[in-house]
């Protein structure tokens, strides 16, 4: 089971979820282990059958207002059975200030407290996300990732085949590298493959005789970007003149990553073929699949027809039977 440290979280996600600290004690010791979180409403007037301690716990304005409302004896001992469960951490959203006993008993118990200026239904909303993405299924490819024409496209075949030759070469025509070598990839909601690079690698890529280039030095900051959505695979191969290759592209193939199916090309590499503007082509004819124009279907039916009134035509030329 993946497991998140508090300590961890607050430090990569303090900025984007604006959170505050108010007891940072046991940070190290806890841990976020689900994607899901919880809100205190039913812990707090008694409820415990189904109390989720084992989510990161929020308390919104409603939550803090009936806190507000209790007797000090009384607010005191429910919190107290509330924090005595190993929660991972409470946030309170909305610039609320929590009861001092609350805090105060957060700190007896080392249970990390925060609060946010964020509404809770946007903050809810803020990390979930975060917690989808930090919880999302991963693997890593040997391959290549770019932005072409806002579509991303993950080029994949052997060592050598020259996938670090053609993105450079999309990249000099003014696209977007996001991995070269090593593409880290999540799985998040409705299937959707999200790929990002190497912390280690960075932007660097390997230019067989040539060595260790920097795309982002060499073509600037608008020449990258951290992660990009996959919605198309191209494999490079050797050409083969034994193999029959898609020349109508009426059925495409397609790549598996986790349990998802990801529309892919096999293109044939040999000396004098551009793969820089096939690549290209590739995500524009992509794009205007997912308008709802399938050029190779068009074309087929177009001849269909064709050969249909053609056939029509003979038919109606040839002599009639006498009666």
């Amino acid at each position: 089971m993946k497991k998140i440290s508090v300590e961890s979280f607050f430090q990569q996600a303090k900025e984007r979820l604006r959170l505050t600290p108010l007891s940072d004690e046991g940070m190290a010791n806890r841990y976020i282990v689900s994607v899901d979180i919880n809100r205190m409403g039913m812990a707090l007037t008694g409820y415990l059958k189904w109390f989720a301690y084992e989510r990161l716990q929020i308390l919104g304005k409603t939550e803090v207002h009936f806190l507000q409302t209790l007797e000090p004896a009384q607010r005191k001992k429910i919190l107290k059975t509330l924090l005595s469960h190993r929660l991972p951490c409470i946030v309170v959203t909305h610039k609320m200030k929590p009861p001092a006993d609350l805090v105060s008993e957060a700190r007896k118990q080392h249970i990390p407290l925060f609060t946010t200026p964020t509404p809770t239904t946007k903050f809810v909303s803020e990390i979930s996300v975060y917690l989808e993405e930090e919880f999302a299924p991963e693997t890593t490819i040997h391959g290549t990732l770019l932005d072409v024409y806002g579509v991303g496209i993950l080029i994949l075949g052997h060592s050598g085949i020259g996938k670090s030759e053609c993105a450079l070469d999309l990249v000099e025509r003014g696209h977007r590298l996001v991995a070269d070598d090593l593409v880290y990839i999540k799985r998040l909601a409705n299937r959707i493959l999200m790929g990002s690079r190497s912390e280690i690698i960075k932007h660097h890529m390997e230019i067989r005789g040539l060595g260790i280039i920097n795309i982002e030095s060499l073509f600037g900051v608008g020449a990258i970007r951290d992660k990009k959505r996959i919605e198309l695979v191209i494999r490079l191969e050797e050409w083969d003149n034994k193999k029959e290759y898609d020349r109508l592209g009426l059925t495409p193939a397609t790549h598996k990553i986790f349990d998802t199916e990801i529309p892919m090309f096999v293109i044939p590499v040999r000396p004098g073929r551009n793969l820089a503007v096939i690549i290209e082509v590739a995500a524009m004819n992509n794009r205007l699949m997912k308008l709802g124009y399938f050029t190779a279907q068009e074309f087929a039916d177009r001849v269909g027809r064709m050969m249909t009134e053609e056939q029509t035509r003979q038919n109606s030329l040839k002599p009639k039977g006498k009666n």
